[in-house]
């Protein structure tokens, strides 16, 4: 199981690294989109500046999930990338064709987000508490010495 991981760890930062990349140092031709939706989406991107903002995510997380420095925190974050990555290649790109090679990369990178994630799901214990109680600044704990015996 540890080389499945490492192995999906490998292929989703070998994915996000140069996409993010691309970006600020051009490496290939950005997709624009060959279908009127998902060209208006990557124009909106674009002339928003918020593309500069995915393909940093792209970048760090890639960066981040090769290295294994904060790979948990990581793959919480790109996810919404990886859903739109996945959006654009199947449903706007693909037009709903599962043998188009665009929907076979979308799928691919959700796919191994999600692999992922379940891979970390010790890492999210905490996030699932039902009734979590938020961490207050200037909370003292009362000392040892003040309990009761016997607590």
């Amino acid at each position: 199981m540890k080389y499945a991981v490492w192995f999906v760890r490998l292929i989703f930062a070998a994915w996000m690294i140069p996409a993010g990349l691309n970006h600020f140092v051009p490496l290939f031709a950005q997709p624009m989109g060959s279908q009127p939706l998902s060209h208006e989406l990557i124009v909106a991107l674009l002339d928003s500046h918020l593309f500069d903002i995915v393909k940093a995510v792209e970048l760090i997380v890639g960066i981040s999930v090769l290295t294994g420095v904060y790979t948990p925190l990581a793959l919480v974050v790109s996810m919404p990338v990886s859903f739109s990555v996945f959006y654009w290649d199947m449903p706007l790109e693909g037009q709903g064709n599962p043998l188009a090679l665009s929907s076979i990369f979308g799928e691919a990178v959700l796919l191994a987000n999600v692999l992922l994630c379940l891979a970390y799901i010790k890492s999210y214990r905490a996030m699932f508490t039902l009734r979590a109680q938020p961490w207050t600044f200037g909370a003292a704990r009362a000392p040892a010495a003040a309990q009761p015996e016997g607590a």
